[in-house]
């Protein structure tokens, strides 16, 4: 994933697997279900800690990994 835009279908994928209601991801991770609307639309201005917190409540870490080599940094 290299956008937000990428990360909103993603999010709602997980949710939706999860059969959790928006509103039930927000409080999860304590955002405001306006917040997770934006982050499935792939809205590109939201808080990155908000962001992490709605991957943290689905139960995925987010680690970085080198495009060139494939080696993952946490």
């Amino acid at each position: 994933m290299r956008t937000v835009r990428e990360a909103g279908p993603l999010v709602r994928e997980l949710r939706e697997e999860r059969a959790w209601s928006q509103a039930e991801l927000a409080r999860r991770a304590s955002v405001s279900r306006t917040f997770v609307i934006d982050l499935e639309s792939g809205k590109a201005s939201v808080e990155t800690s908000k962001f992490m917190d709605v991957f943290q409540a689905l139960g995925f870490e987010i680690a970085i990994r080198d495009s060139e080599t494939g080696a993952v940094r946490w």
